[in-house]
């Protein structure tokens, strides 16, 4: 198995020590990476408890990834017999690396969709959609939006609706909510994530589902008070826009109500980023360059995302004393008992939880953030399992997380269960 990663980063480095693992415990054939990147040294660097993964790795250095979308052929060398070729970079070379799959007869996965714009709201689609037909001619997997959260959350959800669609009575679901955390406790501000991301998603109007109608509200305007299992505090929850409201929607059109909120502390400041005015789009009159925005200037002035040797010394020196994330959805049914049409109303929540971060210093994963370990491990075991399924479920198209269970069946989406909980994932599984 080949596998192609186009850009490297926290999450890569954890998706490809998954699929070694994997490999090695599932079917041990022979597995090699090759990581297309702009600076070979950085993108090492994020391996530096990984020298198994550089053993059976190449790396090409391009200063603009743009010629190997222009000119395929003078990579010919490199991209051939490719099992898959995975996004790890940004969401605006999603479409260029699908059709680089499909020149080079290759399966495709990537982690996010660019849907801060006008054309996906209106539509509803992503934009790799677009390509689904050209993947299923020719006989070739598309996974979009994997990771944790979009990834798991959706798989979990499919996987609950696909098992109560074998029961014996009927079960109608009303509402789905999902729920995320993240959270951490720290001596120094650390972002999990990219805090330009971070901004770009939280700055955006949320949008959710009532009633089937597509609704926004002010970023921060309303929210509400949540207990996480497993999470000894209430959390102060906010609506959020993000691919699973989206990617629900388009699955399970019957469903009236989807909304998506998010809480912890890295929310709680960009909460007040925002109530101060400071992630405003406004130009700043009377600067030299009148073009600049507030945004900008905060984008450029906050602390980016630490290196994977300092994120280690923070837990070893307990600058990071703690971190949780969480993701639970809670599915609002109706059950229907044909033998004396009684109706009842239930609420299940499932998901995961993520809290033994600190522990992650003993393992090959140190370093990673506690939010781009989940991710990783999601993406990982997502893209192992389908890629090993592919010929008996017949898993081909553009695919989003929650169509798996139907397509997997039972058993295998019970091994995917297991393998998270095999990595100190805690599954999430009650009735309220």
């Amino acid at each position: 198995m080949k596998v192609v990663f186009f850009g490297v980063g926290a999450v890569c480095s954890v998706i490809a020590r998954v699929l070694y693992e994997l490999n090695i415990k599932t079917s041990n054939n022979n597995l090699e990476f090759l990581f297309i990147v702009r600076d070979i040294k950085k993108s090492k660097d994020f391996f530096f408890k990984n020298k198994e993964i550089l053993e059976n790795s190449n790396f090409l250095e391009l200063n603009n990834f743009e010629d190997i979308f222009k000119n395929p052929k003078d990579y010919e060398k490199y991209l051939k017999k490719s099992t898959i070729f995975i996004n790890s970079s940004i969401p605006l070379y999603n479409i260029d690396i699908m059709k680089l799959a499909l020149e080079f007869k290759t399966n495709y996965a990537d982690l996010a969709s660019d849907i801060y714009n006008d054309k996906v709201i209106s539509s509803l689609q992503f934009e790799q959609q677009t390509l689904n037909k050209e993947f299923e001619d020719n006989n070739l997997l598309a996974l979009i939006n994997l990771g944790i959260s979009p990834g798991i959350t959706n798989f979990l959800i499919g996987e609950r609706l696909y098992s109560l669609s074998n029961l014996p009575y009927k079960t109608k679901v009303k509402k789905i909510e999902i729920n995320l955390l993240e959270e951490i406790q720290s001596k120094q501000l650390v972002f999990s994530w990219s805090p330009n991301v971070a901004i770009e998603e939280i700055s955006y109007p949320p949008l959710y589902f009532k009633k089937n109608s597509l609704k926004k509200l002010e970023p921060f305007s309303k929210s509400k008070t949540y207990k996480f299992p497993y999470f000894k505090n209430f959390v102060e929850l906010y609506p959020v826009f993000q691919e699973e409201l989206i990617s629900l929607k388009q699955s399970f059109d019957d469903v009236a109500d989807i909304k998506m909120f998010v809480g912890g502390n890295e929310i709680e400041l960009m909460k007040n980023l925002y109530q101060l005015n400071l992630l405003s789009n406004k130009y700043c009159y009377g600067y030299k360059d009148s073009q600049i925005s507030i945004n900008s200037i905060i984008k450029d002035v906050i602390p980016k995302m630490k290196s994977p040797q300092t994120i280690e010394e923070y837990i070893k020196n307990k600058i990071i004393k703690y971190a949780e994330f969480s993701a639970v959805a809670d599915i609002e049914m109706e059950i229907s008992y044909p033998q004396n049409s009684k109706k009842i109303k239930s609420t299940e929540s499932i998901g995961i939880s993520f809290n033994k971060y600190t522990n992650l210093i003993k393992t090959h994963y140190s370093g990673s953030t506690y939010v781009s370990y989940p991710t990783g491990i999601g993406a990982g075991i997502l893209i192992f399992y389908s890629l090993l399924n592919k010929k008996q479920s017949k898993l081909k198209g553009v695919l989003v997380s929650e169509k798996l269970p139907w397509l997997l069946g039972a058993v295998t989406n019970d091994i995917i269960k297991r393998e998270l909980t095999s990595y100190k994932i805690n599954l999430i599984n009650s009735i309220k």
